[in-house]
């Protein structure tokens, strides 16, 4: 019964004896010790994908109960991996056996890899279709059009113009595009380069004035010149309403011409359709402005713009009539005329002559006495040479001059020719007390007394004289 009883007691020992004799190892999966997990993604879906293999004398045992401390030791910690941010990070994992309990065997710690990568592009959420570029104007930040995003919080955009020419019109397109570290989203969109200038249009006759033949088709382009500093000449292009030549008639007509970018630039002119065989008498003016003592005849020969006879210039042959025409101011009529068998054109002409020079006016300062009123005209000198009645339209102001008070009074001065034209002068008006003449008026009633007056004073003065020096001839003759 005591050596049951010691085989019960030893019988484990021996057991645990032979199991401590056998070789223990985990042995973990290479394909799990290095994990990686795309940016952003959730860190619990991956932290159970690290597995070992319980190993006793080289052979695995599948029925092996094994757990696995995942939260990492000596620096290494679960906390530490952000799958946020890209890069790797470790994570010390430890296994143990529930079943064989081999206790802390050999491989039973390893470092695990969780690799956080970036697997995602970036998304381009707005970029245009298209967009138009004026030429000449600066040329956009295009980027500033899209708006992109991508999941590592870093995102770079930028676009690509090496197919567009900003300064020829056209269709062209770009690129856009969105950057993260690792990957590129690109997006095309169009960019039309149009010219915002119409074509610089010149007249090529005079005036801005196209006569035409009656009865003949209109043809209009030999009178422009269109150039567009993009596409060069584009004079075809002209274009104008639709109008018939089979009646005499003038009238205004808009003439329009584009460029291939369909900028159109206008022009006015005048179009006058005229008979062949129609006299023509054109005037510079009519009404003709000459000055006075000017050279007449020159300057109404010189207002013939134009006289023809059909396609003929008859400006030689033009008689003007002049004969009610003087060196006066005033307004006259003068007329162009041309006959020529049945033929004739008469054409009137109004003239006006003026003078460009103002009046002159010389004025004489007045002096005269008190309570005498001057005729303040007879001091006074128009001259006009081309107003004979520059006399009658002197006009004067005396209504500061006060003849009963001495003193300098102003007297304003103006005349205005024919011509419209004013001068005005200042004179002045003095006025005195004559003191004579106030003397003059005294009665001698009243200054006789006063002379026999003064005439005892001085018979008293000069016989006191008298008494005097005969009083000091005697006191002399006593002396001696």
């Amino acid at each position: 019964m005591k050596k049951l009883l010691c085989l019960l007691i030893f019988l484990p020992l021996l057991s645990s004896i032979k199991a401590n004799a056998s070789n223990w190892k985990f042995i973990w999966d290479d394909t799990t010790t290095t994990i990686e997990i795309p940016l952003g993604d959730n860190l619990q879906s991956y932290i159970f994908t690290p597995k070992a293999t319980l190993y006793r004398d080289g052979i695995p045992l599948e029925d092996a109960e094994i757990h696995y401390v995942r939260t990492g030791d000596w620096l290494y910690l679960l906390t530490d991996v952000d799958t946020h941010k890209e890069g790797e990070y470790f994570v010390w994992y430890k296994a143990t056996e529930q079943k064989y309990k081999p206790g802390q065997c050999q491989g039973y710690k390893v470092l695990i890899t969780f690799k956080v990568v970036d697997q995602t592009k970036p998304v381009i959420l707005e970029c245009p279709s298209e967009v138009t570029y004026w030429i000449g104007t600066p040329i956009p930040d295009y980027s500033a059009l899209i708006i992109a995003t991508d999941n590592s919080g870093f995102c770079e955009k930028e676009t690509d113009l090496s197919l567009v020419n900003f300064v020829i019109p056209g269709e062209y397109q770009a690129i856009a595009r969105a950057k993260d570290r690792h990957f590129i989203t690109e997006q095309s969109f169009t960019i039309f380069v149009k010219d915002p200038i119409g074509p610089v249009v010149t007249f090529l006759g005079e005036n801005k004035r196209i006569i035409l033949p009656k009865g003949e088709p209109p043809s209009l382009i030999s009178y422009f010149k269109a150039i567009d500093k993009t596409d060069g000449d584009v004079t075809d292009s002209i274009s104008y309403p639709d109008f018939s030549t089979d009646e005499e008639q003038s009238f205004e007509l808009e003439v329009s011409f584009s460029d291939k970018n369909q900028n159109i630039s206008k022009i006015k002119v005048w179009i006058e359709i005229v008979d062949q065989d129609e006299i023509v008498i054109e005037l510079y003016k009519s009404t003709l402005l000459l000055e006075f003592n000017s050279n007449f005849e020159e300057a109404i020969l010189n207002n013939i713009k134009r006289a023809t006879h059909g396609n003929i210039n008859i400006f030689d042959e033009i008689k003007i009539d002049s004969a009610k025409l003087e060196n006066k101011v005033g307004s006259y009529k003068v007329f162009y005329l041309y006959q020529q068998q049945d033929k004739f054109k008469k054409i009137e002409c109004e003239v006006k002559v003026l003078a460009s020079q103002a009046p002159v006016l010389l004025v004489e300062n007045i002096t005269t006495k008190l309570n005498e009123k001057v005729n303040i005209l007879s001091y006074i000198i128009a001259q006009d040479p081309s107003d004979e009645e520059i006399d009658r339209k002197v006009e004067y102001d005396d209504s500061l001059v006060d003849y009963t008070k001495p003193g300098v009074y102003p007297v304003r001065i103006s005349v205005t020719n024919s011509s419209g034209l004013s001068t005005s002068e200042t004179l002045l008006v003095t006025v005195f007390e004559d003191t004579q003449s106030k003397w003059e008026q005294v009665q001698p009633i009243y200054y006789l007394p006063m002379i026999l007056g003064s005439l005892g004073i001085i018979g008293g003065v000069v016989l006191f004289l008298y008494i005097k020096k005969k009083r000091n001839c005697k006191a002399e003759e006593n002396q001696l």
